[in-house]
C-alpha cells in the first residue's frame, strides 16, 4: 500500500467521524453532513431535507480537503459561484496545514461559519 492510499484512508476516516460527530448534534432541518471521496482528499456535502422528509432533497458542496504530495501539506477549499459555475477557492482561514487534525477540526466546528450555514 503505497503513502498516497494510507493517507487517503485516513483522510476518510476521519472525515466519516467529522460527519458522525455533526449529524449526532443537529436537527435534520438543519442538513445532514456527509462526505465522498475525491483524488487525494474528500469533499464535504451538506444534504437538505424537507421537514417530511426522510429522503434528501438537494446537496451542496461545502469543503474539499486535498492532499499536495509534493508540498507536503493539506489544502482546504470552499466552493464558490462565479458567471454560473461552480469554483473551489482557498479557505481564507487556513487554506494549508501539514496537520490534517486542525483541517478537520476546522472543518467540524466552523468557528467562521463558513462551511455549514
Amino acid at each position: 500500500m503505497t503513502v498516497v492510499n494510507l493517507l487517503q484512508r485516513q483522510i476518510e476516516r476521519r472525515a466519516e467521524l467529522v460527519c458522525h460527530s455533526r449529524n449526532r448534534s443537529l436537527p435534520v432541518d438543519l442538513g445532514k453532513s456527509s462526505f465522498e471521496p475525491i483524488d487525494n482528499g474528500v469533499q464535504f456535502i451538506q444534504q437538505h431535507y424537507k421537514l417530511d422528509s426522510v429522503h434528501s432533497e438537494y446537496s451542496s458542496p461545502v469543503a474539499r480537503i486535498v492532499w499536495d504530495a509534493d508540498a507536503r501539506h493539506w489544502e482546504l477549499y470552499i466552493p464558490t459561484r462565479e458567471d454560473n459555475s461552480e469554483m473551489w477557492v482557498p479557505y481564507p482561514f487556513l487554506s494549508k496545514s501539514s496537520d490534517l487534525t486542525a483541517v478537520m477540526r476546522e472543518i467540524e466546528k466552523d468557528p467562521k461559519s463558513y462551511f455549514w450555514s
